[in-house]
């Protein structure tokens, strides 16, 4: 498998949603089901916007952030939660595959490129965008 990336800069943004701590810095085995179920609630919303997952590091873990991109504090929904993802360099990941294979591609991707040292994770933000029913873009913090 051939791992296709470009390296980008981000600006700040901000994602709103459904929020689940994680275990760790990554979403492991223990975590998957919560975030499935998260994501279950969230999308029974049937929200009209582009989803969003942010992973957000904090100290030794992590918080996923499950919903929507936003711009300030008024477009986000009673009761949802916002966190800001940092500006920085990222690693871009794009998928286009079948529906159920999306994600599982793209991070077996970031791990191929993290794994032969062709990128180093920070762990500080990492984003997952819905561009369509088959595709997907990851993007890792890095060093």
């Amino acid at each position: 498998m051939t791992v296709d990336f470009e390296i980008v800069t981000l600006d700040d943004s901000l994602v709103a949603g459904l929020t689940v701590p994680l275990a760790g810095r990554e979403v492991t085995a223990r975590d998957l089901d919560l975030v499935n179920f998260t994501w279950d609630r969230y999308l029974s919303r049937d929200k009209p916007v582009q989803r969003v997952a942010a992973y957000v590091g904090q100290n030794d873990h992590a918080v996923a952030v499950l919903g929507y991109e936003v711009t300030g504090l008024s477009d986000v929904d009673t009761g949802d939660v916002i966190t800001r993802i940092p500006a920085g360099r990222y690693a871009k990941f794009v998928v286009s595959d079948k529906p159920y294979d999306l994600l599982r591609t793209a991070w077996a991707q970031v791990i191929k490129a993290e794994n032969s040292g062709t990128i180093t994770r920070s762990h500080r933000a990492e984003i997952e965008r819905y561009t369509g029913p088959t595709s997907v873009e990851v993007y890792v913090s890095l060093d």
